[in-house]
């Protein structure tokens, strides 16, 4: 008798397209906290040019998940409480489509084993 599978989720639906991209997400998640942050800062810390974070910034402010203040050298980014809503629920469906995934390879492969 086989072990039972477990289902698939129907979460994927609930994944926002937007934060799929990992610059988006990571974007997202370094303005988890709601305060300001020049945009240098977050290139910085993604370790990409700043040109490379305003492009994804674009879309995330034009969907209301971030709010942009300033322009040019001295820009500054806020996540929204609408890109905060959004970022927990796709963070939550991730959680839930992974441990699906770990579970089905666990059914079909038994339990992981340690690195040795």
């Amino acid at each position: 008798m086989q072990p039972a599978r477990p289902a698939v989720p129907s979460s994927h639906r609930d994944l926002d397209p937007l934060p799929l991209l990992p610059v988006r997400l990571f974007v997202m998640c370094l303005l988890a906290d709601l305060h300001w942050y020049e945009d240098a800062v977050l290139a910085n810390a993604l370790r990409i040019k700043p040109t490379g974070v305003a492009l994804h910034v674009e879309r995330l402010a034009a969907a209301g998940y971030v709010s942009v203040r300033g322009a040019g050298h001295r820009t500054k980014l806020r996540l929204t409480q609408l890109g905060l809503d959004r970022l927990t629920a796709h963070v939550t469906t991730l959680q839930a489509i992974v441990g699906t995934a770990a579970q089905l390879v666990t059914a079909r492969h038994g339990a992981p084993r340690a690195p040795t």
